[in-house]
């Protein structure tokens, strides 16, 4: 028997808007595996800003997640 598949985990991007706006823009909704891509994408680019030195990974990294997460409205728990 086939193990079911677990759906991912996703987040909204904005706070819900109140009922009595119905011109606010709809919730736009974004997976861990996208997040997670978007911050490793920003991280190679800060990379490549500084030439690709090593020595500074960790920082690219903590950097780019923290810049990501704020983008999309998450916390750093999230």
């Amino acid at each position: 028997m086939a193990k079911p598949q677990s759906q991912p985990r996703l987040h909204r991007l904005e706070p819900e808007a109140p009922a009595s706006k119905p011109s606010a823009p709809a919730r736009e909704i974004v997976s861990d595996a996208e997040v997670q891509r978007a911050i490793a994408e920003t991280a190679y680019y800060r990379a490549e800003q500084r030439g690709f030195t090593p020595g500074c990974e960790l920082e690219d990294w903590l950097l780019a997640e923290a810049e990501v997460n704020s983008r999309f409205g998450r916390g750093a728990a999230n």
